[in-house]
């Protein structure tokens, strides 16, 4: 926008230089010359002194041509019409007349007017070059030039604290602290930028009360619910169907409290690290081998990335638990890489989920379909997907064509925030 007020500005000076300063200098010159014309004419018709019309002639410097079928002056060739100031003498002289410029030693104009067409006057103008002198667009298209580099420089000076001010906000969005922002800029990014800084650190503030509020209860339910263990352990053995209906509930217990232990922290206080994530996925997978029976991998080479290694081993034993708790064996994990994008997919070969609504599925304390369980705290997949936004990437279920369930996680492989 600054770039088009700019160069609507230059197109108005310009037009203006050319009405108030060109056309006014072309009448001033035209006027002079065409009374000297008159003034010429009416000594040649009158008895005016022969000494007083030679001085007038030579102080001018003009010269009368008389043609009238003679071969036309060399000069007079060489010469070009000169609309402005026909059209200007015209007025002067009356229609019909015509004025041409000629450039050689000096600058000449001859003037032929309609009283006396047999005549050609010729006069010296000085040193100027036209009514659109070339030097003038010169300076005009330098000065548009400066202009715009000089808002092309301003605006950049303001979209950098703006570029920062976005670049923080996703930092936020993703669960990260990105720090106080320099607050630099005009008067109104300034205030922006203090209010960004003061909102930052209350969600910090909060995000670290509502972590040591959860770490505070997680750990006071822990205590009794090992001494329920501890009790369950000492039931008879008449009891054992019980007794193992109650560890199995303790257990269930303990994992919802370190779910919404995860779901609160899921690796916002970690930070990037350079590796290979094929090596990581491999760990995953031989930990869940050794709780699970019936699970296959093929991975693609890939280069180094930069992942949060714990957060990441979060998102994938997730997804593979997830798989063999609400789905069944064979759980099939593969990566790719497409399109610069990372494609890692686990799927189940149980029933599916009838209901794929995402937006539903990813919220917090979400169930999917019944047909596949009932167990755990629905976190498990809200987790997954704020460990994917932390990185930059998605993920996406859906019904494999031959069976099952199958979830994508989609990462760009460029990443290297």
């Amino acid at each position: 926008m600054i770039g088009v007020l700019l160069i609507i500005s230059q197109l108005i000076s310009f037009i203006t230089v050319e009405h108030f300063v060109v056309e006014q200098k072309n009448r001033t010159i035209m006027y002079l010359v065409t009374n000297q014309i008159k003034l010429q004419y009416i000594s040649a018709e009158t008895e005016i002194p022969r000494n007083l019309s030679i001085g007038l002639s030579e102080t001018t410097e003009m010269e009368l041509f008389w043609l009238n079928g003679a071969e036309p002056p060399q000069g007079l060739e060489n010469s070009v019409e000169h609309e402005a100031f026909t059209s200007v003498a015209q007025e002067f002289l009356g229609e019909g007349t015509l004025v041409k410029v000629e450039i050689s030693d000096r600058v000449y104009v001859w003037v032929n007017e309609p009283s006396h067409p047999e005549y050609w006057v010729r006069m010296p103008i000085g040193e100027y070059d036209g009514s659109m002198p070339i030097s003038f667009i010169i300076f005009s298209g330098m000065l548009l030039f400066l202009s715009l580099t000089g808002a092309g420089l301003l605006v950049h000076q303001l979209h950098r604290p703006l570029k920062r001010l976005a670049f923080a906000a996703r930092e936020i969005g993703r669960g990260d602290y990105p720090g106080k922002l320099k607050e630099t800029g005009p008067q109104e990014l300034v205030a922006v930028t203090s209010a960004f800084n003061q909102m930052a650190a209350d969600v910090h503030q909060l995000e670290e009360d509502r972590t040591l509020l959860l770490a505070g209860i997680s750990h006071d339910l822990r205590t009794p619910i090992t001494r329920i263990r501890l009790s369950v352990e000492f039931m008879s053995d008449e009891d054992e169907e019980l007794k193992q209906g109650l560890i199995a509930d303790t257990q269930d217990m303990d994992d919802i409290i370190d779910q919404f232990i995860g779901y609160v922290r899921y690796g916002s206080e970690e930070q990037k690290a350079a590796g290979n994530l094929n090596e990581l996925i491999e760990q995953v997978v031989e930990a869940a081998s050794k709780q699970h029976s019936g699970l296959e991998m093929h991975l693609a080479p890939l280069k180094d990335l930069r992942f949060k290694p714990m957060a990441m081993k979060r998102l994938f034993s997730n997804l593979i638990e997830n798989a063999f708790r609400y789905g069944s064996a064979p759980v099939l994990v593969n990566s790719k890489v497409k399109k610069n994008q990372l494609l890692v997919t686990i799927r189940d070969h149980g029933k599916g989920i009838a209901d794929l609504d995402k937006a539903r599925l990813f919220q917090p304390f979400a169930r999917g379909d019944k047909a596949r369980g009932g167990k755990g705290s629905g976190l498990g997949l809200s987790i997954v997907q704020r460990i994917a936004e932390m990185h930059g990437g998605d993920i996406r279920l859906h019904n494999h064509p031959d069976g099952g369930l199958e979830a994508t996680f989609e990462m760009p492989i460029s990443d290297r925030d």
